[in-house]
């Protein structure tokens, strides 16, 4: 049994990862704030271990990881994400960089084995060719300009003291428990109630990457993590696609005859003709690639949707 310590664990990706290392049989202790929803672990809740530690707060988090001493550290917690509503520029600052920094401070003081940040894709910013690891960082909001700061220290952190940390930019995740607003649950979900659809624009495109494939380079990089500390690595499939494209598959897959209304939602974000990953150097070192294509992950995400629907309409 390993001690793991989750940052981020109620939210849509690092709940995946409480569920997975629950089924693996290790010993799961979460940092959670004191306003948490748990709708997505609420059946799990009694199994986990739950600290409410701030971030933010340097002396305490030090003192608490000290005392836990955890093995393997996966931070995903995280402020920004969501432009339309996610706008607060301290708790943007706090949770991204400060938090990330106090977190790898922390931790530098423990003997642990692992520990994976969680970067994003937008810390790129726009590029007109698939994103490469090595680019030049040009973030366009700051939730971007966070994200980039805190891989570059994590990168720092590893190097200058030999310590086992990686990051991992992450494209468009998809999968179970994502929030119900966001794009791909809201067209799931259009398509199984037969209800309107209003998007934006359906020429917008993404590199659509599945939870489990996710899980999948994380179990890998724990395994491996003397081979690749330090290391940065895009998390994509390689390929974009339009949401039109989305809509198309989901509507084959529910057979639903849903017509979707595009333009009808404004864009919270400039809409770039190019966002893909260079998946070259994850494939490379780390060995790894996507096993699901949109339309395969796309079936499992849908299966799951429809045996857990109910717990978008109770707790969210």
């Amino acid at each position: 049994m390993r001690k793991i310590l989750i940052t981020g664990g109620t939210g849509f990706i690092g709940s995946n990862f409480v569920y997975k290392f629950l089924e693996l049989g290790d010993e799961i202790n979460l940092i959670v704030r004191p306003k948490s929803n748990f709708w997505r672990i609420e059946s799990i809740k009694n199994k986990l271990k739950l600290h409410k530690i701030d971030l933010s707060n340097a002396e305490e988090l030090e003192r608490f990881i000290s005392n836990l001493k955890p093995e393997i550290i996966l931070h995903f917690a995280t402020y920004g994400a969501y432009q339309g509503r996610q706008q607060d520029i301290k708790a943007t600052i706090d949770t991204n960089l400060l938090g990330t920094i106090n977190l790898v401070n922390a931790c530098s003081k423990t003997d642990f084995e692992c520990f994976i940040n969680t970067g994003s894709s937008s810390e790129y910013g726009i590029k007109n060719k698939p994103m490469k690891e090595t680019d030049l960082l040009e973030p366009d909001n700051l939730y971007g300009i966070t994200k980039a700061a805190a891989t570059m220290y994590c990168q720092y952190m590893a190097k200058k003291h030999n310590l086992p940390i990686v990051t991992f930019r992450l494209f468009s995740v998809y999968g179970y428990f994502e929030e119900k607003k966001r794009l791909i649950p809201t067209i799931i979900k259009s398509c199984l109630e037969n209800k309107k659809l209003k998007l934006s624009s359906a020429n917008s495109v993404r590199d659509f990457i599945f939870i489990e494939d996710i899980i999948d380079a994380y179990l890998k990089a724990i395994n491996n993590i003397q081979k690749i500390q330090g290391e940065i690595f895009n998390l994509g499939t390689g390929k974009q696609t339009e949401i039109a494209q989305v809509v198309k598959l989901v509507k084959e897959i529910t057979q639903s005859k849903v017509k979707p209304e595009y333009n009808q939602i404004k864009s919270v974000q400039i809409e770039p003709k190019t966002w893909v990953a260079d998946t070259s150097k994850t494939k490379k070192l780390l060995n790894w690639h996507s096993k699901y294509n949109l339309k395969n992950g796309l079936e499992r995400d849908i299966d799951w949707f429809k045996k857990n629907i109910y717990v978008y309409e109770e707790k969210q």
